[in-house]
């Protein structure tokens, strides 16, 4: 560490017209400290890492909302992806702790970084990936914890991670001077950078930064706060005094004009080369500060607040900023002694602060929450733990019990189990370390249109949460309007609307009497799940019908996948599905190679084309193309099959649809019938194919009226081996039971084979055979019965064939008036196929 280049000691000169104050995001000792250095030094205005298109909006961060929340910002890409970033806050975060202390003294405060579609730009450029994500500005710590210098400082201090690290130089002790702060963190993140990696979008956000840093103090004068990632702090000054040098050069008086424009770097000229546009953000509260030229993407809107949690915020749980457990560093901020706007130099004590000292309040917590989950701890047990934590604490030289200290504390004195394994002490722990704080917007918070969008149409069908749990049952012929906004919710991932059952249109199990089931809850996530996904569009539907073309694209070659995103789009009530989404279905079903996922989708497609009178799904213009791109994807996947293995019953199903789909559409769709014949044909001749195969496409065959009797018998006698004749039945009666019936000489036949069988050889045939013999109905087996029982009975014999079933001529009338009012209900909504 000896060959680290050198901090430059002008960065800690506290008298400099520009004084930088680095931070990591979400540190408690930050946040108490940037407030004391404010409001000793009372600059003339506080520049913040964050959003520069927020600042027209950066008002409303004074509004008294329920902490955590998050500056939400979102573009969308020309072709069509999205890319969204949360800038979250909550009250021990430095940067919300200088917009306070800014209010406080009246004095101006803007974001000064690239707006979040110019980062995308970057990145785009840097890594090549348009894929749709959602990111977290504040802030990745990835070039610290891969920082060299990480290694070695905990190596020498004998403590590992950055997250214990940072602690330890930063957080514990409660009495850390400003100076001693500045000082530590200053050449801390100096040191990281300088042995770590510097991504180029970084160098880019810092130009940024140093325009509109150079620009205000132009403009205003010293002493500005600047409030950056450590991560930036030294480059942003060394720029700021490069700049300050070289304007000192200069003739007097040439100084830019405040209504004059920002000489651009060559960083900004990079990003005219991106395809983006310079433009003036207009002034935020204070109109001293100056306006700042704002890059801007097309399909960019304007930035919004949603509510965030402390859930979301913990690294425990996938978030990469800042530090882990949130809780336990909101307990740290209200035990920390804070100072006041009259007397900035003296410190009183947090009103909220408990009477306890901050582990015991912890434990206080983790003991309530045991006790509401019905899993008491005894006094002697929490007794233990607090002697081993101080202990702990004591041997590691902190000032107080911390975190980790209370973590090891706990396994060592309870925990006797491996701690991987669920302890619900441990699980406590977390969960009170982790905090159960939820944000929730003040009122006069500016919402995206979609929010608004969502509401009239909750109202409009009286379908709005509240408080409690409500359960709502929807009849779908009558409350089908109710079902498509609920249903484009779910799309969505809106918080407090539960599909919880109902008609499934996928299995098509229930179409009697369509129904479904939802649970209405609202939650403070409610809103904020509504603001999120403005991501994808200002009204309900447009944002409905993007998020299931963002799932299209998330799935590949999977012809299924795109039929149930069909059945989707149905349920929402699209009627007319955008060309983007056409096209990425089409392709899902052409790019399909497996045989049973497109004959899946294709009876999928089947159903919402010719049978759905619910969904209105043949109404949207493009289940016809899916479906004859289905058949035809399916008929060449058949006829080039080759020799499959498993999955017997859906091979069948699937010689069905292709089958079911020529007859009931053929006509509407154009399609070719001898085609399907001659595919069928060649499948049952082919020697080496599944007799299952072959059984079914003779089936097809028979169905349409295409194979001769002496073929049909030819063929059985082929498969007359007990290997393979239950399959070939199995296949034949899926799709033709009727013609055994309709020719008992066939039925005969197969028994005739079955008699070569001696017992053994029957026993291993059975269940082949059994299996085949199901897709008759009962009154259909008791007729093949009786033509089997007359041909085993001798003529003149005593013996009796099985008499014919008797039915009572009452149930005979009323089935006939059942049939009757089907037929007529099938002729009413043109179900009987085409002709």
């Amino acid at each position: 560490m000896n060959a680290l280049p050198s901090l430059n000691p002008g960065i800690l000169d506290l008298d400099a017209p520009v004084v930088f104050f680095p931070v990591r995001h979400h540190s408690p000792a930050a946040a108490r400290l940037v407030r004391s250095l404010a409001l000793q030094f009372q600059p003339k205005a506080i520049l913040i890492e964050g959003p520069a298109d927020f600042n027209t909006k950066i008002h409303e961060l004074a509004l008294p909302h329920q902490l955590p929340i998050a500056i939400y910002s979102y573009v969308t890409l020309p072709n069509g992806n999205r890319r969204g970033a949360f800038y979250p806050y909550c009250v021990y975060s430095p940067e919300w702790q200088a917009l306070q202390v800014a209010q406080e003294l009246d004095i101006p405060a803007q974001f000064i970084d690239l707006p979040w579609a110019d980062l995308v730009q970057l990145e785009l450029a840097e890594t090549d990936s348009d894929r749709h994500a959602t990111s977290h500005r504040y802030a990745d710590d990835r070039p610290l914890r891969q920082s060299q210098y990480i290694q070695l400082l905990g190596q020498q201090l004998g403590i590992e991670g950055l997250d214990n690290i940072w602690d330890h130089l930063f957080e514990i002790d409660p009495d850390l001077s400003l100076e001693t702060y500045l000082e530590r963190c200053h050449q801390f993140c100096f040191s990281c950078r300088a042995l770590g990696t510097v991504e180029e979008s970084d160098l880019h956000r810092e130009a940024y930064m140093t325009q509109h840093i150079h620009h205000t103090l132009e403009q205003m004068g010293g002493p500005i706060l600047v409030v950056t990632g450590g991560f930036h702090s030294h480059p942003l000054y060394e720029a700021i005094e490069e700049s300050q040098k070289a304007d000192e050069s200069k003739a007097k008086g040439r100084r830019q004009k405040a209504e004059g424009p920002i000489h651009h770097s060559p960083f900004t000229i990079h990003h005219s080369k991106l395809g983006t546009q310079n433009s003036e953000l207009p002034n935020s509260l204070t109109p001293e500060l100056p306006n700042s030229p704002i890059p801007e993407l097309p399909h960019s809107p304007p930035p919004s607040l949603t509510p965030y949690s402390y859930e979301r915020l913990d690294g425990l749980t996938g978030y990469n900023a800042g530090m882990t457990s949130p809780g336990f560093y909101h307990h740290v901020w209200h035990h920390q002694p804070t100072v006041s706007i009259q007397n900035p130099k003296s410190k009183i004590q947090n009103p909220k602060s408990q009477p306890f000292s901050l582990s015991q309040t912890v434990l206080a917590d983790v003991v309530q929450l045991l006790r509401d989950r019905d899993q008491p701890i005894n006094t002697a047990d929490l007794i233990a733990v607090e002697s081993m934590a101080n202990g702990l604490a004591a041997l590691r030289g902190h000032a107080q019990v911390w975190r980790q200290d209370l973590l090891d504390g706990i396994v060592g004195a309870l925990i006797k189990e491996s701690v991987e394994q669920s302890n619900p002490f441990l699980s406590a722990v977390y969960d009170v370390l982790r905090g159960d704080g939820r944000g929730q917007l003040a009122p006069g918070t500016s919402l995206p249109p979609l929010v608004q969008d969502i509401q009239n149409q909750l109202t409009r069908y009286g379908i709005v949460p509240d408080g409690s749990m409500k359960q709502i049952r929807l009849e779908l012929r009558q409350d089908l309007d109710q079902s498509r906004v609920l249903h484009q919710l779910r799309v969505l991932g809106i918080a407090g609307f539960h599909y919880q059952g109902g008609t499934d249109f996928s299995q098509r199990d229930d179409l009697v009497q369509p129904w479904e089931s939802w649970e209405l809850h609202w939650s403070p996530m409610v809103e904020g799940s509504c603001i999120e996904a403005a991501i994808y569009g200002s009204t309900l539907t447009e944002a409905a019908e993007a998020r299931l073309l963002e799932q299209a694209q998330d799935v590949e070659r999977e012809a299924e996948a795109a039929a149930l995103l069909l059945l989707d789009a149905s349920l929402m009530g699209l009627s007319r599905v955008g060309q983007p989404l056409r096209e990425r279905l089409l392709t899902l079903i052409r790019a399909d190679g497996n045989f049973l996922g497109v004959t899946k989708a294709l009876g999928h497609l089947l159903y919402l084309y010719r049978y759905d009178d619910v969904l209105g799904a043949a109404e949207n213009g493009v289940t016809d193309q899916l479906l004859g791109d289905a058949y035809h994807r399916g008929l060449w996947l058949l006829d080039t099959l080759g020799k499959p293995s498993g999955n017997e019953a859906l091979l069948v199903t699937g010689v069905r649809s292709l089958l079911e789909t020529a007859e009931r559409c053929g006509a509407e769709l154009g399609l070719d019938r001898q085609e399907l014949m001659d595919v069928f044909q060649r499948v049952s001749q082919d020697r080496h194919q599944l007799p299952l195969l072959r059984g079914a496409t003779i089936g097809g065959l028979w169905t349409l009226d295409s194979v001769p009797l002496d073929y049909l018998e030819h063929t059985l006698n082929a498969m007359a081996s007990p290997q393979h004749i239950g399959d070939f039945l199995t296949g034949l009666f899926a799709l033709a039971r009727e013609v055994v019936q309709r020719y008992p000489d066939l039925l005969r036949q197969v028994d005739q084979v079955i008699q070569t069988f001696d017992d053994p050889t029957f026993l291993a045939a059975l269940p082949a055979l059994r299996l085949a013999f199901t897709y008759f109905t009962p009154r259909e087996k008791h007729t093949l019965a009786q033509t089997l029982t007359q041909t085993w009975t001798p003529e003149g014999s005593s013996i009796s064939p099985l008499s014919p079933l008797s039915v009572n001529p009452e149930i005979v009338a009323q089935v006939m008036a059942f049939e009757a009012q089907l037929q007529k209900t099938l002729n009413r909504y043109g179900l009987r196929g085409s002709p």
